[in-house]
């Protein structure tokens, strides 16, 4: 009887502790929630709201974070808090829109480049901004760049700057592209896992990771072309904006060292091989902007910063005969509501606003994507025809990546438009099931049962049965022979030529034009183009289509957004936990499984174009 009482008193303490924690877990995260809400209301309210463009001054355009095509949406503190939450974002389309405006402004005389803070651009987006740049500085107006380091695409977009500037001790990097992936056959041995692999498609390497201990013939070959193609079109890119020769790009890309050792230091190498023209320290740079602006009444250069210049002027209006709907939609292919992928539940309501608005005369969906789902793809695609049956076009703008499922989505749209350097293609589907009867076995635990049909007994910890592993081959050869069929419908090609290119092979945006997989090359903007031509209007507005935001997630965009300098550095970044290469790795390897959610196990999904998402 005593020991009872012990050992209720022991089961009291345990359960009332845990409560505690709960409950004071809840308590920190509410309070912590309400200072920076606090903070953020004491900012709006002591801002006049009134910002006024002086006259002869440099836009100094300093963006701060990854550049992105919509910035994500959470309604989670805890995400907001966590170490690997992404960090800032900031919106391609707002760059462009100052730029647009200020190439058209008398008050604004130059352009400043800072991009230190940019931690991330795709080459297709920084050849999108470059043209903005370009077209601000054919206006007669000079355009600088200035940095303490370049990063590859950081310097990419810098590029198209008339002058680069480099701090004397700074450095300008180009390693090119590539990089590892990690497989972990010999770990799920050790394990006594078994994964089950059900494919189509010779070049489909979502799968080797759990099934090789290296990279195969076919997907290095496929890869290797692929990483080729676009160092080709970036040192293309460089070598046009410079003016220089390949073999003097080759001398710094492919010879950095032997550079380093001749030049004495980085920020000399840089300028001695034209990709910098001059080193400058800060005060120096504001010197020479102020030489051309002027001084404030701060001391400082005449400028204006590119958020500040958007909430001075306002967007010239557009009278049109109709509108043409965008829609963003970015991460991997799934069912259900999941934030941060091209969730089924999320994207269909939005095109059904634009079958059922009629002001809207067409749709442009923007795809940034690996895929996902095959089913999840579907209904998509079903969705858009159902869009394009009622009379209104769909053009699909391919961004960075718009693979796999992200292809197939496309595939019976009226026109794909992608960028030069989107990765798309891999037509191939695959299926994954681990199952884990060996584990079990291993440390004395056996699985038995009774069942009516031979698909029964097939579960994760007894294995799967011969009837289940035909069936889930046969549903993956189904599936391909959909996918590659709606290929030859929406491209007008043979079943039999799409199978030649598909095989889940990737490809870059201007081979697959080549290849009749793509219609056009060019951005967003030509995408709307497409649109609003095959709807039949000459002159257009554009709208852009998304869920409304409760208030709880408008608070925390702002707080994530690369405009609130209410929240620290060390909460905005991922912090030095997310930013180590082998726990992001790991990060996005666990994050790419969770994602299979598939009811059929049946995925259209680009595994290498994961690498490519964050490579850059």
């Amino acid at each position: 009887m005593a020991e009872d009482v012990v050992t209720r008193q022991k089961k009291g303490f345990w359960a009332r502790l845990g409560s505690g924690l709960t409950t004071l877990r809840v308590f920190v995260t509410n309070v912590i929630f309400l200072i920076l809400m606090m903070f953020i209301l004491g900012a709006l309210f002591s801002s006049s709201g009134v910002v006024v463009v002086p006259d002869n001054s440099a836009l100094v355009l300093n963006p701060r974070g990854v550049l992105v095509d919509q910035r994500a949406i959470t309604d989670s503190l805890e995400s907001l808090l966590s170490p690997d939450s992404g960090g800032r974002e900031v919106e391609l389309g707002a760059l462009v829109s100052a730029l647009e405006r200020a190439a058209e402004d008398d008050r604004i005389t130059m352009l400043v480049l800072r991009l230190d803070r940019l931690q991330g651009v795709s080459p297709g987006h920084a050849d999108t901004l470059g043209k903005a740049v370009q077209a601000f500085r054919e206006t007669g107006k000079e355009t600088l760049a200035y940095g303490n380091f370049f990063s590859q695409g950081q310097y990419q977009l810098a590029s198209y700057a008339e002058s680069i500037y480099l701090h004397p001790m700074g450095q300008v990097v180009l390693p090119g592209y590539g990089g590892n992936g990690l497989y972990f056959k010999e770990l799920l041995d050790k394990l006594n896992v078994n994964i089950n692999i059900f494919r189509v498609g010779k070049y489909k390497e979502f799968v080797e990771p759990y099934t090789r201990s290296d990279m195969s013939a076919e997907a290095r070959e496929a890869n290797q072309v692929l990483i080729d193609a676009l160092w080709s079109h970036y040192s293309d890119r460089i070598i046009a904006n410079r003016d220089i020769s390949l073999s003097e790009f080759n001398d710094y890309t492919q010879n950095l060292p032997g550079e380093l050792d001749a030049a004495g230091d980085m920020a000399t190498a840089a300028v001695e091989n034209l990709l910098v023209d001059e080193l400058l320290t800060p005060d120096a740079l504001r010197s020479r902007v102020a030489s051309i602006v002027g001084y404030n009444d701060k001391g400082e250069f005449n400028g204006i910063g590119y958020r500040d210049y958007l909430a001075g002027t306002e967007a010239p209006v557009v009278d049109g005969e109709g509108q043409i709907a965008v829609i963003t939609a970015s991460g991997p292919v799934v069912t259900g509501k999941m934030r941060g992928a091209v969730a089924v539940d999320r994207v269909i309501p939005l095109i059904r606003e634009v079958r059922r608005d009629d002001e809207l005369a067409g749709l442009v969906l923007r795809l940034n994507t690996p895929g996902g789902s095959s089913f999840a793809s579907e209904l998509i695609r079903q969705e858009l025809e159902l869009l394009q049956l009622a009379g209104k076009p769909v053009v699909v703008s391919m961004s960075n990546v718009a693979a796999s499922g992200g292809y197939w989505i496309a595939s019976t749209t009226d026109r794909i438009v992608a960028e030069p350097t989107t990765i798309t293609g891999s037509i191939g589907v695959f299926g994954v099931v681990p199952t884990f009867e060996r584990s079990l076995e291993a440390i004395g635990v056996a699985s038995d049962g009774v069942g009516t049909t031979p698909l029964s007994r097939a579960d994760p910890l007894a294995g799967l049965t011969p009837s289940m592993r035909q069936l889930l081959q046969t549903n993956v050869e189904v599936t391909y022979e959909q996918f590659l069929n709606l290929v030859a419908r929406g491209r007008d090609m043979a079943p039999e030529a799409v199978d030649e290119i598909a095989q889940g092979r990737v490809w870059i945006g201007d081979r697959a034009a080549e290849l009749g997989l793509v219609d056009e090359l060019g951005g967003l903007d030509d995408a709307i183009s497409a649109a609003a031509a095959l709807a039949g209007l000459d002159t257009y507005g554009v709208r852009h289509v998304s869920a409304p935001m409760s208030a709880r997630e408008m608070l925390l965009q702002q707080f994530l957004s690369e405009e609130s300098s209410l929240l620290p550095d060390y909460l905005s970044s991922r912090g030095a936990l997310g930013d180590h290469p082998v726990l992001r790795q790991l990060a996005n390897a666990w994050q790419q499984f969770s994602a299979l959610n598939d009811p059929g196990h049946s995925y259209a999904l680009c595994e290498g174009c994961l690498d490519y998402l964050d490579i850059f």
